[in-house]
C-alpha cells in the first residue's frame, strides 16, 4: 500500500472515531436534556399535590367537623379529605400531575382550639390603679373609667360621665352604678370625697362600687367578685389583672439584649454590625474610617461634619456605641438599631423611622419625631413638648419617664409608654398613649387623655379645670397580651 493510502485510510480513521464521539456525546445531551426535564416536571408535580395539601387545610379551617369524604381541586392537583375521627382527626391524600410526571403527598391532621391573642382589655380603658387614684380637679370620662384596688383621694371636683364623643354628659349622680370602682377584698382602702362626689362613690371610707382588685391580693384566697371587664363572678385571680411591667424582659423581646448590659449582651449574641467608640459626636479616626470603607470621601477632619456625613449610612445597620449617642438636629434615620453603652440623645428636631434603642445610661429625645419606633433604657427618660410618635412605637424605662412642658401626642394611636417607675406629665397633657407604670402617673395640669393609664402605685391629678379621659381600642405590640379562645383549626401531625 503506497504512503497516500496509508493516509487516506488514517483519515478515515479518524473522521469515523470524531463521528462516533460526537454521536455519544449528542446521546449524552439528549439523556441529560431528557432527564433535566423529568426532574422539573417532578418539581411541579410535586409542589401541586402539595399545593392540594394546603387547599385541605384551608378547607378544614373553614369546616372542621364533617363525617363524609371531602374533596378539593385546582391547577394540576386533586385531594381527598377523609374523616378518621369526624371533628377531631382528619387524612388528606393529594395527587399532583404536570405532564408525564406524577407525585402523591399525605398528610394527617388534628382539630385543636388554638389560642388567640390580643391586647389585655385593661389597657385603654381609662385609669386602671393597683393603687389609688387622686383627682384635684374635675374629670370627664368619655366611655371610659376609674379603677383604683385602694380607693379614692380628694374626689373634689366636677366629674362628668359622657359618651365616647364627649356628648349626652351627665353628672355623677345621675349614673347608676358610676364607672368608679374599688377592689373588692382589699385591705387599706380609702375613700375620700366631698359633695356629690362622696354620697355617690363613697360608703363610709370604702368605695361604694367594688369589683375584683385588678394588681392587690385579697386575704381570702378562695375570694369571689365581679370581674372589672366582664361582669363575671369569678374567683379572684381568675379576674382580668395587671401586672408590674418588666423592661428587660421587653427589651430583649425587641432587641435581644437586656438594658442594664447593652453592650456586653450585643457583643456575647454577635449583634453588632459596626462599632463606635462614641457617637457624640465621636472620633475622627473612627469616622474616617466608617466613611472609607463605604466609599464615601470625608469631608476634612471636623468631627460634627463627619457625623453628619455617618449618620445617614447607617440606616440598616446594628450599631453598637461604647459610649454616648447624640442625634444632630435635622437627622433622618431608618431602620437602624442602637446598642448604646451611654446616653441616647436627640438635639433639635430628628425624623426616626423604624429605629430601635437600647441605652443603658439614659434617654433625651428632645424634638424626635418617630415612626414605629422602641426606645428601652436602664436610665431615665426625658422629652419635651415637640416630641411626636406614630404607629406602634415605645418608650420604656426601668426608672422614670418624664414629660417637660406640653405633651402633644394627640396625633399617634398606639404609643405605648412603659416604666417601672414614675411617669410624669409636667404641662399640659394631651396625649392618645397606652401608659403602664410600676410607681405612679402624675398629670400636672388639665388636657385630653386618650388610651390607658395602668398603674401599680397609683395615679394622680393635679391642676385646675376638666381633665377628659377617653378609651382606645388601638393596640400595641409591647402591651401585655392575653390568651384568648380561639375557634378551632387543624394542627398537622404527620405529613410527606
Amino acid at each position: 500500500m503506497t504512503k497516500k493510502g496509508i493516509a487516506l485510510v488514517s483519515v478515515l480513521v479518524a473522521m469515523v472515531a470524531v463521528l462516533m464521539m460526537a454521536l455519544g456525546m449528542s446521546y449524552l445531551a439528549e439523556a441529560n436534556l431528557s432527564t433535566g426535564r423529568n426532574l422539573a416536571q417532578q418539581a411541579v408535580a410535586r409542589q401541586r399535590a402539595e399545593a392540594g395539601i394546603d387547599h385541605a387545610l384551608a378547607y378544614l379551617r373553614v369546616n372542621p367537623n364533617f363525617a363524609e369524604t371531602r374533596s378539593v381541586s385546582g391547577n394540576g392537583y386533586t385531594g381527598t379529605i377523609t374523616p378518621l375521627v369526624p371533628g377531631e382527626k382528619y387524612r388528606i391524600e393529594s395527587t399532583g400531575t404536570f405532564q408525564q410526571a406524577r407525585h402523591a403527598a399525605v398528610a394527617e391532621v388534628r382539630i385543636e382550639v388554638i389560642p388567640t391573642q390580643r391586647q389585655n382589655p385593661l389597657f385603654g380603658n381609662g385609669w386602671i390603679s393597683g393603687g389609688r387614684i387622686t383627682v384635684n380637679g374635675g374629670v370627664d370620662l368619655h366611655a371610659s373609667r376609674l379603677h383604683a384596688d385602694k380607693g379614692y383621694a380628694n374626689l373634689s371636683g366636677q366629674i362628668q360621665v359622657c359618651d365616647e364623643n364627649g356628648q349626652k354628659c351627665k353628672n355623677l349622680n345621675q349614673v347608676s352604678p358610676p364607672p368608679i370602682t374599688g377592689g373588692a377584698g382589699v385591705g387599706d382602702t380609702q375613700c375620700n370625697a366631698s359633695g356629690t362626689n362622696r354620697r355617690v362613690v363613697c360608703q363610709g371610707n370604702q368605695p361604694r362600687y367594688q369589683v375584683c382588685p385588678v394588681y392587690q391580693q385579697p386575704s381570702d384566697p378562695t375570694f369571689t367578685c365581679q370581674d372589672a371587664i366582664t361582669g363575671e363572678i369569678k374567683r379572684w385571680d381568675q379576674a382580668y389583672r395587671i401586672t408590674t411591667p418588666n423592661v428587660n424582659n421587653l427589651s430583649e423581646q425587641a432587641l435581644g439584649v437586656r438594658v442594664p448590659s447593652v453592650i456586653p449582651d450585643a457583643r456575647q449574641k454577635n449583634l453588632c454590625q459596626v462599632e463606635f467608640t462614641s457617637l457624640d459626636p465621636g472620633q475622627p479616626t473612627e469616622l474616617t474610617r466608617f466613611l472609607i470603607a463605604r466609599n464615601v470621601t470625608p469631608v476634612g477632619n471636623d468631627t460634627n461634619t463627619l457625623l453628619r456625613q455617618v449618620l445617614p449610612l447607617l440606616s440598616g445597620l446594628r450599631v453598637c456605641v461604647q459610649g454616648n449617642v447624640t442625634l444632630p438636629g435635622g437627622t433622618t434615620l431608618n431602620s437602624a438599631t442602637f446598642y448604646v453603652g451611654g446616653t441616647f440623645q436627640v438635639n433639635g428636631s430628628a425624623n426616626l423611622q423604624d429605629v430601635k434603642v437600647a441605652a443603658q445610661g439614659g434617654l433625651n429625645l428632645g424634638d424626635v419625631q418617630a415612626t414605629n419606633s422602641k426606645f428601652f433604657t436602664n436610665g431615665n427618660i426625658n422629652l419635651n413638648n415637640d416630641a411626636l410618635f406614630q404607629g406602634d412605637s415605645t418608650i420604656a424605662s426601668i426608672q422614670a419617664i418624664t414629660f417637660n412642658g406640653r405633651a402633644n401626642l394627640l396625633n399617634n394611636r398606639a404609643l405605648a409608654i412603659i416604666s417601672q417607675g414614675d411617669i410624669t406629665f409636667n404641662g399640659r397633657a394631651d396625649t392618645h398613649a397606652f401608659m403602664w407604670a410600676g410607681g405612679q402617673i402624675t398629670f400636672n395640669g388639665t388636657g385630653t387623655f386618650i388610651g390607658g393609664a395602668v398603674s401599680i402605685g397609683g395615679t394622680i391629678r393635679n391642676g385646675g379645670g376638666q381633665f377628659s379621659i377617653r378609651n382606645s381600642n388601638a393596640e400595641n405590640s409591647d402591651l401585655p397580651q392575653i390568651e384568648t379562645d380561639g375557634g378551632p383549626a387543624p394542627r398537622v401531625t404527620f405529613r410527606r
